[in-house]
């Protein structure tokens, strides 16, 4: 975690302490001074956010500009002014690759950061809320929930487990309740299906990359027998080829930056804890954190099958609910 921002989550805190529902005789100032401080943490995360992608956007920018101008090098006759540039450039790329991973370390944390900050915002609004304001206040606090509500559309939610029992002295009306309960987690079930599936085709396309990129660094080192290449150093001391590049590095991005949605694959063990089991969400989970994109397709692929089944298992339990809905009201 980085140490910067350690404020915003001590002032979090306090925004979350400062946001808890007022006591029946304490005075509406205090519940908008709550207000007001949960609304300048939020503004201040939000501001956190929008530097660090600007940061990420423009390292990964450098960072596949660096790849290219290796990528041109290694097909440039063998010399050793090619070396020495060769050399350079994978140090730089190196060093960048690093910065990336940690920017994007920082960006899942100020994103998650956001999300609590703009809660403790609700929060805060909703206990003021409660103390009555005056019209025009009221307003203000009613138009900024919805904005907030708007924004939090987008933060992942556990999909709940259905319940796949039938009660059999349930009218059907009821049924018909129970049926469209599970339409909508058989529609959020299909949601991640989709989505696992379109990850794993991309990984997948990403580890056939790092083999083309191994394959081009290991054709360099068997055509070129210039007895001046050095050795690079990494930030742990082990040693490194310069001819191998930002792939080989355990630390840099499995992935060129914006190749596949983060986000997706973060949220997927929270989405889904109460749907698939913990073996498999482990794995998912250790999978992400190896960088290995051929790692990480295969657990895509586990989880989409583990997710297919669970469609599977509500499909057939909805339809099988609306047809006793149907058969009860035939009966009268």
């Amino acid at each position: 975690m980085s140490w910067r921002l350690l404020p915003l989550i001590v002032a979090l805190g306090s925004s979350l302490a400062a946001a808890q529902p007022a006591s029946p005789g304490s005075p509406a100032p205090v519940a908008a001074l709550a207000v007001g401080t949960a609304e300048a943490h939020a503004k201040t995360a939000e501001r956190r956010l929008a530097q660090l992608v600007s940061q990420h956007t423009s390292l990964a920018k450098r960072w596949q500009d660096e790849l290219h101008a290796i990528d041109r090098l290694k097909q440039q006759r063998a010399s050793w002014r090619r070396d020495h540039e060769l050399e350079s450039r994978m140090s730089s790329s190196l060093d960048t690759a690093n910065q990336l991973t940690a920017t994007d370390r920082e960006l899942e944390l100020a994103r998650a950061l956001l999300v609590a900050a703009r809660r403790a915002y609700m929060a805060a609004i909703d206990g003021e809320l409660r103390e009555g304001p005056i019209v025009p206040r009221r307003r203000v606090l009613e138009r900024a929930k919805r904005l907030l509500a708007a924004q939090l559309i987008g933060a992942p939610h556990r999909i709940a487990r259905p319940d796949l029992d039938i009660d059999l002295l349930a009218d059907p009306e009821e049924l018909d309740q129970r049926a469209d309960e599970l339409r909508g987690i058989e529609d959020e079930l299909v949601t991640q299906l989709i989505g696992l599936e379109a990850q794993a085709a991309e990984l997948d396309h990403l580890a056939q990359l790092r083999k083309q990129h191994d394959r081009a660094g290991d054709l360099f080192n068997r055509d070129d027998d210039q007895p001046h290449r050095a050795t690079l150093r990494r930030a742990d001391g082990t040693a490194e080829d310069p001819a191998s590049g930002p792939w080989d590095n355990p630390h840099s991005p499995a992935s060129p930056p914006g190749s596949a949605p983060p986000s997706f694959e973060n949220a997927v063990p929270i989405v889904l804890a109460d749907i698939i089991d913990a073996s498999t969400m482990s794995s998912f989970a250790a999978a992400e954190r190896s960088g290995d994109p051929a790692q990480r397709a295969e657990a895509a692929r586990r989880t989409r099958d583990a997710v297919a089944r669970q469609v599977e298992q509500v499909h057939r339990k909805r339809v099988e609910i609306a047809a006793r809905a149907r058969e009860l009201r035939a009966a009268h």
